[in-house]
């Protein structure tokens, strides 16, 4: 399976972009058949996009990317490809177990947090590599421990919840839902992005941060307000969750600063994926508007969840597809030390067809969780699925350009 080595296993990426558009088919579905609001089918389209894609697509790109954030050597590189096998068949169980047979769920949870747990053991492996390097080196090591022990926690705490729904006891869990959304879209998903998108954005855009005091600012406030938030929330002592959101939101406001300075800057012509980042800036501001609302008792839970999870951390997804998924498509045809520019591969009428969909389907889909209205949500959901379909189209598109292009000399 892993006879040729890609330096981003393309099968757990093509598994995310399966994943993600599995979870526009069953948005649509469960707002046609009015199931839409069902709590077992919202933790299926939940854990779709959070697990079966972000998650997904995330260790698969960190195999490659952690060790040269640390210019170090990937330890254990063959366990953690085969944890990536063994994540997937838990997730897969984990979605039949929501929409199916909830007994599934115990199984499901067993199988998600020992091949977490593991994968996580040769991360921090890695990660040690670092500690004896230089104090940059180690900064960026003691960043990506923080993330992944917020990975850790919320596969804890989801291993209980798995237990608990399926019938296994597990009480201890019960009061933690909120905590492990928080952890896990926030501490996991969020911060890995504010870390990785600061090297990331150099080829997207040709530009980088003018304002490095300010990630230090950022990942301070972060890894303090994301822990309050959680645990207000686990003890609803909103007073410490509302102390935790505020710091959480600083954070956020200089981050986006940042970003939209670096996006002002752009010289790469390939617009897409900066468009990509601008649009998920924008929904990451209105998830966190959206999130206030609700934490102040307004029933906006849903229609926050959703624009975090498909606007902000979806959208930001969907800009690095646009440059580091294509490159990766270029490598397998074309030799690991192909230089081919993803604007060369990809035709830009889909890019921006799929950009202007995907905008419009989480613009629909977010107002119709607020109004409650279920044809809103599907009529949203469509245009995220032909907006996933043009993206689907444009891979093979881009898979054949690079079959096409004529030999390197």
């Amino acid at each position: 399976m892993f006879a040729r080595r890609h330096w981003i296993p393309p099968a757990a990426l093509l598994y995310a972009h399966l994943a993600h558009g599995f979870s526009w088919g069953l948005l649509l579905w469960a707002a046609w058949s009015a199931n839409a609001h069902h709590g077992f089918v919202g933790f299926a389209w939940i854990h779709a996009i959070a697990l079966g894609w972000v998650t997904m697509a995330a260790l698969a790109i960190l195999i490659h990317a952690l060790p040269n954030f640390i210019d170090v050597e990937y330890r254990g590189e063959t366990i953690a490809r085969w944890m990536l096998v063994a994540y997937g068949a838990g997730v897969a169980l984990l979605l039949y177990g929501f929409l199916g047979n909830p007994r599934t769920l115990g199984p499901a949870g067993d199988l998600l947090f020992a091949s977490i747990l593991v994968y996580l053991l040769t991360a921090f492996w890695t990660l040690s590599g670092a500690m004896r390097g230089e104090r940059v080196q180690r900064a960026v090591a003691r960043a990506f421990g923080g993330t992944f022990l917020f990975l850790l926690a919320t596969a804890v705490i989801g291993y209980g919840l798995a237990g608990l729904l399926s019938g296994r006891g597990m009480t201890w869990a019960a009061s933690l839902p909120a905590a492990h959304a928080t952890l896990g879209t926030l501490g996991w998903l969020s911060l890995l992005i504010f870390g990785v998108s600061m090297r990331t954005l150099r080829p997207i855009t040709g530009a980088q941060t003018r304002f490095r005091w300010m990630h230090i600012v950022v990942g301070t406030f972060t890894l303090i307000g994301i822990p309050l938030l959680a645990a207000g929330l686990a003890v609803y002592d909103y007073s410490i969750a509302w102390i935790g959101a505020v710091l959480f939101l600083l954070a956020s406001l200089g981050y986006v600063f940042d970003v939209f300075d670096i996006l002002r800057r752009a010289s790469v012509p390939h617009r897409p994926p900066q468009a990509f980042v601008a649009a998920a800036m924008l929904w990451f501001l209105t998830a966190l508007a959206i999130g206030g609302g609700a934490l102040s008792g307004k029933p906006w839970q849903p229609a926050y969840i959703f624009v975090l999870l498909a606007g902000w951390i979806g959208q930001m997804v969907l800009a690095h597809f646009h440059h580091i998924g294509v490159r990766l498509i270029s490598t397998i045809y074309r030799g690991e030390d192909d230089e081919t520019r993803p604007h060369q591969l990809l035709e830009p009428r889909l890019s921006w067809y799929a950009f202007g969909a995907f905008q419009i389907g989480v613009a629909i889909v977010a107002v119709g969780l607020l109004q409650h209205k279920l044809g809103l949500i599907a009529r949203g959901s469509v245009f995220g699925l032909t907006a996933w379909i043009a993206l689907t189209t444009n891979i093979f598109a881009a898979r054949a350009r690079a079959k096409a292009l004529p030999p390197k000399p």
